[in-house]
């Protein structure tokens, strides 16, 4: 196979598959669940209500992106879930990394059409403090109240997904039944 063949992911933004500008911009987002309610920002672009995130910047990784963008977005610092089990191992050859629980092609409010990738994260600290120039506003939303959002479909259908399905329920349901389990004893 020739060098040509070869996939490449130049980190500027756009995919370069053999060579060829692919028209792609690549992003990243994560959901975040506590409480049974997802954290959602109200983007200043979009005028909506969508999960932090952005476009990848040179050199970063995917999850990184997701991380940074978190952060800069709603000022809480998170650690970036994989929503497979890890195979294989780690090596000097090759780093497993999270895996997005959702991909998909979007093209409204985007000049370009943009290649997303949806993570779960999980706070590890900091304060709710929104970034002004991007966001306006940065809230909990409970399933119930997403029906009556102002936001993309999409967004709507995947918080409540990430709701009902964020490993953050599992492990609050694991240790609930852990605790139920040690009583009866």
């Amino acid at each position: 196979m020739s060098a040509d063949m070869w996939y490449h992911f130049s980190m500027v933004g756009r995919i370069t598959i053999a060579r060829t500008d692919h028209p792609y911009n690549l992003v990243c987002s994560g959901y975040l669940v506590e409480k049974g309610r997802v954290l959602l920002v109200l983007h200043s672009g979009f005028n909506k209500w969508v999960p932090p995130g952005g476009h990848i910047e040179p050199g970063e990784l995917f999850h990184e992106t997701v991380s940074r963008e978190f952060c800069e977005e709603t000022g809480l610092q998170v650690e970036v879930l994989s929503a497979s089990q890890e195979q294989g191992v780690s090596d000097r050859n090759a780093t497993p990394l999270p895996t997005p629980f959702y991909v998909d092609l979007e093209r409204e409010g985007f000049t370009t059409p943009a290649l997303v990738q949806f993570f779960w994260v999980r706070r590890l600290s900091g304060r709710i403090e929104p970034q002004e120039s991007e966001v306006k506003d940065v809230r909990w939303f409970s399933a119930k109240e997403l029906s009556s959002l102002k936001t993309f479909e999409q967004v709507r259908y995947l918080a409540s997904y990430a709701i009902k399905m964020h490993p953050s329920v599992h492990e609050a349901a694991g240790s609930s039944s852990s605790q139920n389990s040690q009583s009866k004893l």
